[in-house]
């Protein structure tokens, strides 16, 4: 029940910012205002993610009201009298409290890969309901607080659920291979952000839906063949789809560079598993230089598909060799 509030939350949630936003972009004549708004958006929900990720990890106990009060933020954002500027502070707030106190439950009260990437996943969906204005942000604002109130009831009743995971700190002999582990899949996050803006302008939808199939599957397959496994397996899709000079070959690429991301969640998490908020702003933090220069330049295809490969296996095996927390049994039984 965590899982599917939390993962509809996402939905709403990055579905309400998108569609405030959409909605004050077509009614403004000159662009380089709509890029600042929208930055400026993009830097506070995504780069302020790893600090409140460290005060919520020091002060456990205002996960969930920090959970609770989310949509009464968004909800500021929501009417147009606040003016745009607040209107983008707002739900820019609101969004990073969200992603990080439920990236908190999600990462400790769930073992796996499959729970990280299916929550993640559904934010791309919203993002493009509401950037194309398919559904606006009065339906995704009932549908959050709807969902906020029914999650906040049930961790209250059950607090179990949010204080579930507690960890023994990384050793700290281990904390520069792991610092240097955690880098290299923080690059891999850098890169599948600027992997993020493909486009079919025929289907605006298309790419959301991928790129949630591919989040989603890769956590799944995750489980069922673990990490190793599926870090090869990825690269070889990616390999065998650089062969097709397709938009098929683009939407296949652009679902195995999205297959990473539970990877690098869980990964960076098991090394540091005191610090599940820190660990989960930085790496939405790492999607900030695709957003803000993924229009300007790109990487060619190849080299991120075989610099990912070589940055998650070295951190893998780093994670293999010197991850010292309770959960790594789990990872490495596969």
């Amino acid at each position: 029940m965590l899982l599917i509030l939390c993962t509809i939350l996402h939905f709403s949630v990055d579905g309400v910012c998108a569609a405030v936003l959409a909605e004050y972009a077509v009614n403004e004549p000159d662009f380089s205002w709509i890029v600042y708004y929208f930055e400026l958006y993009n830097l506070i929900a995504f780069g302020g993610q790893w600090l409140a990720g460290l005060v919520l990890d020091k002060y456990r106990n205002f996960v969930v009201p920090s959970l609770a009060v989310v949509h009464m933020i968004l909800a500021i954002g929501f009417f147009h009298g606040a003016g745009i500027f607040w209107q983008a502070v707002f739900i820019a707030l609101g969004n990073c409290m969200f992603h990080v106190s439920a990236g908190i439950l999600i990462l400790e009260h769930y073992d796996g890969f499959k729970e990280p990437g299916i929550f993640v996943s559904s934010g791309a969906v919203g993002l493009g309901l509401g950037m194309y204005r398919i559904v606006g942000a009065l339906f995704f604002e009932s549908v959050c607080a709807v969902c906020t109130v029914i999650a906040v009831f049930l961790l209250v009743k059950h607090p179990e659920t949010s204080a579930r995971g507690q960890h023994e700190k990384s050793s700290g002999k281990n904390l520069l291979p792991l610092t240097i582990g955690s880098f290299l899949l923080l690059l891999c996050v850098v890169l599948r952000g600027f992997g993020g803006n493909s486009r079919v302008p025929e289907y605006v939808m298309l790419m959301p839906c991928v790129f949630m199939l591919g989040k989603s599957a890769g956590g799944i397959v995750c489980d069922m063949l673990g990490w190793r496994k599926t870090i090869l397996a990825i690269f070889l899709l990616c390999f065998a789809t650089l062969q097709i000079h397709s938009t098929v070959g683009l939407i296949i690429l652009s679902f195995t560079f999205n297959m990473t991301m539970p990877l690098t969640l869980r990964l960076l998490h098991l090394s540091f598993p005191e610090y599940p908020g820190l660990t989960f702003g930085l790496a939405a933090g790492c999607l900030l230089p695709g957003a803000f220069f993924g229009r300007y330049f790109s990487f060619p295809a190849g080299i991120m598909a075989v610099v990912q490969f070589i940055g998650l296996f070295i951190a893998g095996f780093i994670f293999w060799r010197y991850g010292r927390d309770e959960k790594s049994s789990y990872v490495l039984r596969y």
